[in-house]
């Protein structure tokens, strides 16, 4: 080795015949991360929630799933830092727990990400209406137009999807801060009148006239809060394209905690604070009326519907670019591992899984066509089907990866293994686990007799279109995960079985990094000497 630049950094191949390319730098990956925790289902939905559950009973839902977000990340952080694999919601559950799991976890992460594309598209749909009545322009020919640019934009190598996201993340990012400051300033008084609002408006705290209504209505509050968390966990895919991934991913990962408090729960706690759950705002389909456009109002900034219109339709382009991204490497993966025809694993020699990224267009083609035959309200209905669906997609995905990563950890254990060499170790190991898997569990239940309960209305009427519409997650979402997993374990006789943990393959994929790659690992762990050292570090924690 008389040249240490001809070394490989990782044991996958990037050679123009073979796989992905290694060029996502650490701050691709942490403006990602940033941008995974503001969506549509913050700035579209969130107000929604806090009127049907009340403002507390909204902060209880983000809370708790919140929670079981962190717990999650910081497991796939800890197996996709020390095996940077592709496709890590169908390789590692089929590695560490059963070749069935695997398969139903990356075809339900597929299915995830193929329809938030078009609900995304959908959404953009809607509020493009806002600027141009749907009856002059209608909302699918918006759809069109804004999916041709970002597929395209897929087409390129990963660089290209890295960047259009890293500049969709910085705009949203100041949206949500200039938000956060505004609304404090409105609470506190300022523009309003009155003096400081106090906690006047949790007037409930939770809607519902009795206990069990009450229940209830925090039960329905969890499908906006997992359809709004989605996307977090997509740190985990990127590793298996990132420069540095034992440098970067542990980076990205590090803040999740502190901005889920400060985005999710500080905007669902001012909107809480600022307006009674009763106030039609909160359940506005106009975005002239939504409770982030009224707080810029309050301080005379009359361009505050435009501003976050502007800002809502750069958050839906956002998810819909990483849905792509995120859709094609997991279907690429499936093909490599005969889950899906071979065709969708080639890569062409830029890295790029051009065949798998086409599949996904045609799937928001499909959707754009459906929402224009719908007539003018298709795109609306559109969104809130697939987005039911989508919610408890998120759901099953999140608690696959929790069960994987206690396997993970067990079997390196097991195989006497020491705990000093991984790269990253996921905190307070096996709790947050234990707590992702309960939180999932009983939510489900949650929802489940939420969903189911009439509220003393008639069947007949309860279950209408709406019904059907809204909780599409009861008939598509929730079988879908279990159907894949049976239906493998069926078709492959000891697909089911478990692997033991004395089989369990730690080496193949595994990172080896270079010297200069140690060397910029060694430098992020060294205690700031500066105030612009320090200010850094905190900069990185939060951001």
């Amino acid at each position: 080795m008389a040249d240490d630049k001809k070394i490989e950094p990782a044991v996958f191949e990037t050679e123009t015949t073979g796989h992905l390319h290694r060029k996502l730098q650490a701050r691709h990956l942490e403006m990602i991360a940033i941008g995974g925790t503001i969506g549509t289902g913050l700035l579209l939905r969130s107000g929604g929630a806090i009127a049907g559950a009340g403002p507390l009973g909204a902060l209880i839902c983000f809370g708790l799933v919140g929670l079981q977000v962190y717990g999650v990340t910081a497991g796939i952080g800890e197996m996709v830092t020390y095996i940077p694999v592709e496709g890590a919601f169908s390789q590692l559950p089929a590695r560490f727990v059963s070749p069935a799991l695997g398969f139903a976890s990356g075809w339900n992460y597929w299915l995830n990400w193929a329809l938030t594309f078009p609900a995304e598209m959908s959404g953009i749909a809607s509020l493009m209406g806002y600027w141009v009545d749907p009856s002059r322009v209608a909302s699918a020919v918006w759809s069109f137009i804004f999916m041709v640019p970002i597929i395209a934009v897929n087409c390129f190598p990963v660089t290209g999807f890295a960047e259009t996201e890293f500049v969709l993340c910085i705009i949203k990012v100041l949206a949500i801060v200039i938000f956060l400051i505004v609304g404090i300033l409105v609470w506190f008084g300022v523009g309003v009148g009155g003096g400081f609002k106090g906690f006047s408006n949790w007037n409930p705290a939770i809607v519902g006239d009795t206990s069990m209504n009450q229940f209830l209505n925090v039960g329905n509050g969890f499908t906006t809060a997992f359809f709004s968390y989605g996307g977090t966990e997509l740190v985990g895919l990127t590793s298996g394209e990132a420069a540095n991934p034992r440098k970067s991913v542990p980076r990205a990962i590090n803040g999740t905690f502190y901005r889920i408090i400060i985005f999710y729960l500080g905007a669902l706690f001012l909107v809480g604070v600022l307006l009674n759950p009763s106030d039609p705002i909160l359940q506005a389909a106009d975005i002239k009326t939504s409770p982030f456009v009224w707080v810029y109002n309050q301080v005379g900034i009359g361009a505050g519907a435009d501003i976050m219109n502007f800002v809502i339709i750069v958050a839906a382009s956002s998810a819909a670019n990483s849905s792509i991204y995120a859709c094609a490497r997991t279907l690429m993966r499936l093909a490599e591992e005969g889950s899906a025809p071979r065709i969708f694993g080639r890569v062409d020699k830029r890295g790029v899984p051009i065949i798998s990224v086409g599949v996904v267009g045609i799937v928001g083609l499909i959707a754009v066509v459906i929402a224009y035959a719908s007539g003018s309200s298709g795109s609306v209905d559109v969104f809130n089907f697939l987005s039911g669906v989508i919610s408890y997609g998120i759901l099953a995905a999140w608690m696959i990866m929790s069960f994987t990563h206690l396997r993970f950890r067990r079997g390196y254990l097991a195989q006497g293994r020491d705990i000093k060499d991984l790269p990253y170790v996921a905190p307070f190991f096996p709790y947050l686990n234990y707590l992702s898997l309960t939180i999932g569990t009983v939510v489900t239940i949650f929802m489940l007799i939420s969903v189911f309960n009439t509220k003393g209305a008639d069947a007949a009427t309860f279950f209408n279109k709406d019904w059907f519409t809204n909780q599409s997650w009861v008939y598509i979402g929730f079988p879908g995960t279990f159907i894949m997993y049976l239906g493998y374990g069926l078709a492959r006789p000891g697909g089911w079985k478990f692997v033991s943990y004395e089989d369990m393959d730690f080496e193949t994929g595994k990172y080896v990094e270079l010297q200069e790659e140690l060397a910029e690992i060694a430098a992020v762990h060294e205690k700031p000497k500066s105030p612009r050292e320090w200010a850094q570090r905190i900069w990185f924690k939060l951001f």
